[in-house]
């Protein structure tokens, strides 16, 4: 149980890494959030990628979970 519980954290956390540093490569989509959502009083690039992160950590533990559920 926890061997499977730390390989779903670690590919959660790859998923993290990739999705963090994916949106900091593109300052384009980072201008673009930043002018539809101005309120933010934290950096936004920071706000995004953090954002970004966490959804590429749900997906690739997603897909690890549905992987390790397979016959």
């Amino acid at each position: 149980m926890t061997a499977r519980l730390a390989v779903t954290l670690m590919f959660a956390a790859i998923g993290f890494g990739v999705g963090f540093m994916a949106f900091l490569a593109s300052p384009a989509v980072s201008k673009a959030l930043g002018q539809i959502i101005p309120q933010l009083a934290l950096d936004q690039s920071i706000v995004f990628a953090t954002i970004c992160g966490a959804a590429g950590a749900a997906i690739s533990t997603s897909i690890v979970s549905v992987w390790a559920r397979r016959p």
